[in-house]
C-alpha cells in the first residue's frame, strides 16, 4: 500500500528535515527496523506507518523517483513543524524494505511496535495512525497498557471493513490492482498485508471495546469511499457516521472531517491539525 501512502503525503513546505535521533529495533523475524525520533516535547508520540516514512525506502517493484523522496521528506517535516514542539515524535520505517510475506501478523506487528518504543526509550506513549496505521494501532492498544492516548484515522474502529481489506490485499497479492484509483503492482507487498488481514478473520471489534480504557479518537473524512479496481467497497465515512453514538457511548471521541476523502485526509496538514487539536485537549 506504499503508493497509497505516497499519494496522501502532501507537503506543507519544502523545508529541510530536522536533525533526527536515528535508531534500530529488532523485528519479530530478526530484521532491523529503522526509526527516527524528532521533537523537543516531554511526551512521546508514536506515528504509525503511513503517517510519514523515516527514509522513504522503496519496496521491490515500487522504486521512488527523487522528487517522491523529496515529497516524503517534506511530509515528515510537516509533522515535525506541527507537533515537534510538544512531543517526541517516533517515525518508523515499517514493515521495511523486505516484505514479511507470511509473518506480518497482528501480534507480530504489535510486538514490533513495542520493540521500537523500547529502543526509542518510550516507556509510555501516545499513538496516532491512519488507514492501516489505525488498524495496527487498535491491535496494539489491545495488547499493551503503555498507551497514554490512541488516535485512529481513516478506518472504522467499530464494524471495520476487514472483509473488504481481505479482498483488496488478495487482489494486490495476485498482480496489478488499483486502490482508490492508485495503481499497485507489487505482489510481495500485497502478500504481506494479506497475511495481516488473514490474522483478523475472527476479530470482533465490537466485542473488544470494553478492553480499551485510554483516551481515544476515531476520525475520518465524510467522503471516504474506498474502491478496488474501480469498484466501490464499503463507505468508511458512512460507517463511522452511522456508529457515532455507539462509539461515543463506548468511550471514543469522534471527529468527522467534511468534504475529505481518504487521500485528502491523509495529508500532513489535515492529520497534524486533527492530532494536535485532540491531544491538546487530552493532555491539557
Amino acid at each position: 500500500m506504499r503508493r497509497l501512502v505516497l499519494a496522501g503525503a502532501v507537503m506543507l513546505g519544502m523545508t529541510a528535515p530536522a536533525m533526527a535521533e536515528a535508531g534500530q529495533a529488532t523485528a519479530h523475524d530478526g530484521s532491523s527496523i529503522y526509526f527516527e525520533v524528532h521533537g523537543s516535547g516531554e511526551r512521546f508520540l508514536f506515528l504509525g506507518p503511513g503517517t510519514a516514512a523515516a527514509r522513504a525506502a522503496a519496496l521491490p517493484g515500487q522504486e521512488l523517483m527523487p522528487e517522491v523522496f523529496e515529497l516524503m521528506a517534506g511530509a515528515k517535516q510537516a509533522y515535525i513543524d506541527a507537533l515537534g514542539s510538544k512531543y517526541r515524535l517516533i517515525f518508523i520505517e515499517y514493515p521495511g524494505v523486505e516484505p514479511k510475506l507470511y509473518t506480518l501478523t497482528p501480534s507480530a506487528v504489535a510486538r514490533d511496535y513495542l520493540a521500537i518504543a523500547d529502543a526509542a526509550g518510550a516507556a509510555e506513549f501516545a499513538y496516532a495512525g491512519f488507514s492501516w496505521g489505525c488498524v495496527t494501532g487498535l491491535q496494539l492498544a489491545l495488547r499493551t497498557d503503555r498507551l497514554t492516548a490512541l488516535v485512529c484515522g481513516g478506518f472504522p474502529v467499530m464494524d471495520g471493513i476487514y472483509d473488504d481489506m481481505l479482498a483488496t490485499t488478495r487482489a494486490m497479492s495476485e498482480g496489478p490492482a488499483s486502490l482508490y484509483g492508485l495503481e499497485s503492482d507489487a505482489p510481495e507487498n500485497g502478500r504481506q498485508f494479506l497475511t495481516y488481514y488473514e490474522g483478523l478473520r475472527s476479530f470482533d471489534d465490537r466485542a473488544v471495546q470494553g478492553a480499551l480504557d485510554m483516551p481515544r479518537l476515531s476520525w475520518i473524512g465524510d467522503q471516504d469511499l474506498p474502491t478496488l479496481n474501480g469498484e466501490p467497497l464499503t463507505h468508511m465515512g458512512e460507517v463511522i457516521i452511522r456508529n457515532r453514538a455507539e462509539l461515543e457511548a463506548a468511550g471514543w471521541d469522534v471527529r468527522i472531517i467534511p468534504g475529505r476523502n481518504h487521500l485528502d485526509a491523509a495529508a500532513p496538514d489535515v492529520q497534524g491539525a486533527v492530532i494536535d487539536e485532540w491531544l491538546s485537549e487530552v493532555f491539557r
